[in-house]
């Protein structure tokens, strides 16, 4: 993601401004919730993802959700819990997971901000970045897992390897 240097603009306080101000600077059209998040969706290699910031005040947390918009049954929920920590320990920045709730598979990545610190515009769009990189990397493998009813393994073993020659 491309953005302004920072010297070049006035970063306001509010953490969400700041990501408010990478997103005006990308042209993603974004809503703030009724909760004040902000929301906005971006495109990535295989769906067009659904990613929210949060500013948690009391942890001086900003941090970031991308929804993979795939579910996994109560049925599936075991396979979905091992395939999240094959993932995982590949993950460098950021986390899956997977919501109690309803199953829903997302992605959290969250930057510390103690004592007053804001994220800098290159922080904001890196947390971006790592979020949208880390849901078109292992998409496959949850969709595999899901609709393919693959084993966790299979899942993970059929999105990750490396090409060797040419073509």
């Amino acid at each position: 993601m491309d953005i302004v240097r920072p010297e070049e603009v006035d970063v306001p306080y509010d953490p969400l401004d700041v990501v408010e101000h990478v997103l005006v600077a990308e042209n993603l059209p974004f809503d703030r919730t009724d909760e004040g998040d902000l929301a906005f969706a971006l495109a990535g290699d295989w769906k067009d993802y659904e990613l929210w910031f949060a500013w948690r005040p009391e942890g001086d947390c900003l941090q970031l959700c991308c929804a993979l918009d795939l579910q996994a049954s109560k049925a599936r929920r075991g396979a979905a819990y091992e395939l999240v920590g094959l993932i995982n320990q590949r993950t460098w920045m950021g986390h899956f997971e997977v919501w109690a709730e309803d199953g829903e598979i997302v992605f959290r990545h969250s930057l510390a901000l103690p004592m007053g610190e804001r994220p800098t515009l290159a922080q904001a769009a890196s947390m971006i970045d790592a979020a949208v990189e880390a849901a078109d990397r292992y998409y496959p493998a949850f969709d595999f897992m899901i609709r393919g009813n693959k084993k966790p393994q299979e899942a993970i073993d059929s999105c990750l390897f490396e090409t060797v020659g040419t073509a």
